[in-house]
């Protein structure tokens, strides 16, 4: 990662995308990369801020990272609002009334018990989690290679879509 000042803020960092990819062919991977008109305004607004992260990450590479872990963000709460749309629960009530989000791999296993995703698909977003977790390590996340950054971001994509059709 490179140190920020007020002359190269908006050169290239190195770290994140390779030093052989040009800045078109890396806005271009992420640009190509759509949502269905099915899927919420919502999701789709959280889906942006992604595709905001690994953008910008050009410029600054910890933004890169933060894109791969808002994939994970985006996709939980995209199976979160399919539940709600199926009208299967997303929270529950304690014994004072307060109410707590059913957790992510809960919300799957209902979506898959009722055939709004399949077992393939719901692995599928469970390895996101996997990836986040793994990419938000300080000694991880230096790690992220470009394809693995796109792949991330049109998996969630192809994901999300797949949801909502």
């Amino acid at each position: 990662m490179k140190r920020i000042t007020s002359q190269n803020w908006l050169e290239h960092d190195t770290a994140g995308a390779p030093a052989n990819t040009d800045l078109q062919s890396w806005r271009e991977t992420f640009l190509v990369v759509k949502l269905g008109e099915g899927v919420p305004q919502e999701v789709a607004a959280m889906f942006e801020a992604a595709r905001g992260c690994f953008l910008y990450g050009w410029f600054f590479s910890p933004l890169v990272v933060l894109g791969v872990e808002h994939c994970y963000r985006v996709l939980e709460a995209g199976v979160r609002v399919r539940c709600a749309q199926l009208g299967l629960p997303v929270f529950l009530r304690d014994r004072q009334g307060k109410e707590h989000a059913l957790s992510f791999v809960h919300n799957l296993r209902q979506l898959t018990a009722h055939g709004a995703i399949d077992q393939a698909d719901a692995v599928l977003c469970r390895q996101a989690g996997e990836l986040r977790d793994w990419a938000a390590s300080p000694k991880h996340g230096n790690q992220l290679e470009p394809e693995h950054v796109a792949t991330a971001f049109t998996r969630a994509a192809t994901l999300l879509n797949k949801l909502f059709a």
